[in-house]
């Protein structure tokens, strides 16, 4: 087959994603034994959730006939590019459709460009580059971005590699799995790789968005038990009675308000300890959705499948991911692959997977 020709279908293949819960791949550029060299996917997330994505498809141009092929693309790109922008945007968002489907956010893909270079990166390359804006990729709640769910259970193979990168101001509190690079704004994955359910996952916030509330708390606590104590001498000395005194007589000094808070404190936790846990005789109406999951896994022996979890509960696999990925980011439970399946436990089962 006609080396030029093979390179121009193959490009066609691009972005094979049936939604979000499926395996969402990304595929090389390759037809019988004409493949790229490397494919780069980038999205630089945005403050308002769109990013802007890149795909790259690198081919070494390393002989004669694969220099001429890609040439031969390139002037065809030249040509008609409406044809290939077109056709790249109508997959694009039949993938953005399914991705808004199961994240319940208005989606949209925006401004589709598409351009063939050379270029030198190690070694003489023919790059073809597809860019768009990827309108509501990630969730926006106030300081924080969340950022997967519209590419959970992605695949990479060998030759691909996955940057997220996010604006200044930004800092990253989960990246998940771990990343294979990471830079000041941005994580790597590189594939071969195929990603747990409700992965990969980036949770951001801003970095003005934790004040150091600690000394506030502790000034604000220490001036409350002072005050309280300034009052309860006063009303006692309205009611005709004595500062507190010692056994010699001696005015009692104000209690101290870090004994207090520590007593406060000791209360508090007593009480936490009585509520750890969902309880089985508490009605489900009144669980969040996180203590319903745990409620499940505690009924099933500490062990369930994230799909019985979707099926038993009656939600969506993206809902169902969102939960999931809020207690592993809380400790309260772990996840691993069986098969094909991803299996929840809670962290203290020592058991091998």
């Amino acid at each position: 087959m006609d080396r030029r020709i093979v390179l121009a279908v193959a490009l066609t293949l691009l972005l094979c994603s049936s939604g979000v819960g499926a395996a969402a791949e990304f595929p090389a550029m390759q037809t019988g034994n004409v493949e790229t060299d490397a494919v780069v996917l980038e999205t630089a997330v945005e403050a308002d959730g769109d990013a802007q994505w890149s795909i790259e498809y690198r081919v070494a141009l390393d002989d004669e006939n694969t220099t001429e092929a890609f040439e031969s693309l390139q002037r065809d790109i030249e040509t008609n590019t409406s044809d290939y922008r077109t056709q790249f945007a109508s997959r694009m968002r039949s993938t953005v459709a399914a991705a808004e489907n199961a994240t319940g956010r208005e989606m949209a893909v925006e401004n589709v460009t598409v351009e063939a270079q050379t270029s030198p990166l190690s070694g003489e390359y023919g790059v073809v580059r597809y860019s768009f804006h990827w309108v509501g990729f990630a969730e926006v709640d106030g300081d924080r971005l969340a950022i997967g769910d519209a590419l959970a259970g992605i695949f990479l193979d060998s030759d691909t590699e996955l940057t997220v990168s996010w604006p200044d101001g930004y800092v990253a509190d989960v990246a998940e799995p771990k990343p294979d690079r990471e830079g000041e704004r941005s994580v790597t994955w590189t594939g071969p790789r195929e990603f747990d359910l409700g992965q990969p996952r980036v949770v951001l916030r801003t970095e003005n968005s934790l004040p150091p509330w600690g000394p506030i708390v502790g000034v604000v606590l220490f001036g409350a038990a002072g005050i309280g104590w300034y009052y309860r001498r006063r009303a006692a000395e309205k009611a005709g009675s004595e500062a507190p005194t010692d056994d010699d007589g001696a005015p009692m000094p104000p209690p101290d308000p870090t004994a207090e808070q520590a007593d406060e404190g000791s209360a508090g936790e007593d009480a936490a300890d009585a509520d750890d846990g969902p309880g089985d005789d508490t009605p489900e109406e009144l669980l969040s959705p996180e203590e319903r999951v745990i409620q499940l896994l505690e009924r099933n022996g500490g062990r369930i499948k994230q799909k019985t979890v979707t099926e038993e509960l009656d939600w969506s696999a993206a809902r169902t991911s969102q939960v999931v990925g809020s207690l592993r980011d809380d400790g309260k439970v772990e996840s691993f692959r069986l098969g094909r399946e991803n299996v929840l436990k809670f962290p203290d089962d020592g058991d091998d997977e």
